[in-house]
C-alpha cells in the first residue's frame, strides 16, 4: 500500500519539507516510523507500506509530521481485512435486500458496517463463530484433570492441549466432545496425563468451532430482517416491502443483541442444527 501526502507553505505554494516522517499505529496500538519517504517532486511525497508492516487485521491510523516552511500535520486512516473471510450477508446479498442497485456504491462502508455489527451479535447470541473458525485460548483442566472447558461452541475438533509448563498433552486415543456445552473429556472420562503439575491445571487449547463450512440459511435470513429494519431506521422504507415487514409491534429483544430485532428473526434464530441448538445457555 502507498500514503501519500503533499507540503505546502502559508501561501499554498507546494515546497519541501526540512525533515518529514510518517507514523504508522496497527491496530494493537504498536506504532512503526519511516523516517526516509520519497521525495517525488518539489512538496509531493509517498511511502510504500511493505506487506510485511500490515500482518493485523483491523485499523490502522498514520500521521505524516513535517518541519520547515511547510511544517505541520496530516493524518489518515485504512482497514486491512481478510478478504476471503466469510461473512453472515455478503455485500451483494445486503444490497440486494435493501434493494440498492449493485452499481450503486455510496452506501457500501454503511451496509458493511451494519453487517458487521448483526455478525457479531449473532456471534455473541450463539456462542461462537458462524462458520467454523480455528481458537486458541486458555483453559482450566476440572474435575479432577477430567474436562477441560473451551469458551466456543458448537465444538468441532481439537488439533492441541498444552500445559502450563509447555508441554503436550497426549490426546492420541481419542476425545470426547460435548460439542454443544464446549467440554472435552477423554475416552470413558478417564483423567488426561502428560507433561503438568495437579496443582497448575492450566492449559492451553487449539481447536475448531463453529456451525460448518458455510453460514446456516437461518443466520443469513435473520440477517437479512435484522438489516432492513435496522436501514429503515435511518433511511426510511426502500421502495419494495421489506420481507421482515416489521412493524413497531413485532420488535422483541433476545439476548446477545443490544437492540431490538424483529420478531421474524427472532423465531428464524429459535432453531437447531444437527441437535445443536442455535442459542447458547451463557453469555460470557
Amino acid at each position: 500500500m502507498r500514503a501519500s501526502t503533499t507540503i505546502r507553505d502559508l501561501t499554498g505554494t507546494l515546497v519541501n519539507a526540512g525533515t518529514l516522517t510518517l507514523v504508522l499505529q496497527k491496530p494493537d496500538g504498536t506504532q512503526q516510523s519511516y523516517a526516509s519517504p520519497v521525495n517525488d517532486s518539489t512538496g509531493t511525497y509517498h511511502q510504500d507500506l511493505l506487506a510485511s508492516d500490515l500482518t493485523q487485521n483491523g485499523h490502522y491510523q498514520f500521521a505524516w509530521t513535517s518541519t520547515g516552511a511547510g511544517a505541520g500535520v496530516s493524518v489518515g486512516e485504512f482497514d486491512v481485512f481478510d478478504p476471503f473471510e466469510v461473512a453472515v450477508l455478503p455485500l451483494q446479498d445486503a444490497k440486494d435486500a435493501l434493494n440498492i442497485p449493485q452499481a450503486t456504491t455510496g452506501s457500501d462502508t454503511e451496509i458493511a458496517a451494519y453487517v458487521a455489527t448483526i455478525q457479531s451479535c449473532l456471534e455473541r447470541y450463539t456462542g461462537g463463530p458462524l462458520v467454523n473458525k480455528t481458537v486458541t485460548e486458555r483453559s482450566e483442566m476440572q474435575a479432577s484433570q477430567t474436562v477441560i472447558p473451551v469458551r466456543q461452541r458448537p465444538l468441532v475438533s481439537v488439533t492441541q492441549i498444552t500445559g502450563a509448563a509447555g508441554g503436550v498433552i497426549d490426546i492420541s486415543a481419542g476425545l470426547d466432545l460435548d460439542v454443544n456445552a464446549g467440554l472435552i473429556r477423554r475416552q470413558l472420562g478417564l483423567p488426561f496425563y502428560g507433561p503438568f503439575w495437579t496443582w497448575l491445571p492450566q492449559v492451553t487449547v487449539t481447536y475448531v468451532a463453529g456451525w460448518g463450512t458455510s453460514v446456516p440459511a437461518a443466520f443469513g435470513t435473520a440477517a437479512r430482517i435484522i438489516l432492513q429494519n435496522l436501514w429503515e431506521t435511518q433511511h426510511g422504507p426502500s421502495v419494495r416491502p421489506s420481507i421482515g415487514g416489521s412493524q413497531p409491534g413485532d420488535m422483541v429483544t433476545v439476548p446477545g443483541f443490544g437492540f431490538a430485532i424483529p420478531n421474524q428473526a427472532a423465531e428464524l434464530l429459535d432453531g437447531s442444527q444437527n441437535g445443536v441448538p442455535f442459542i447458547s445457555q451463557a453469555y460470557i
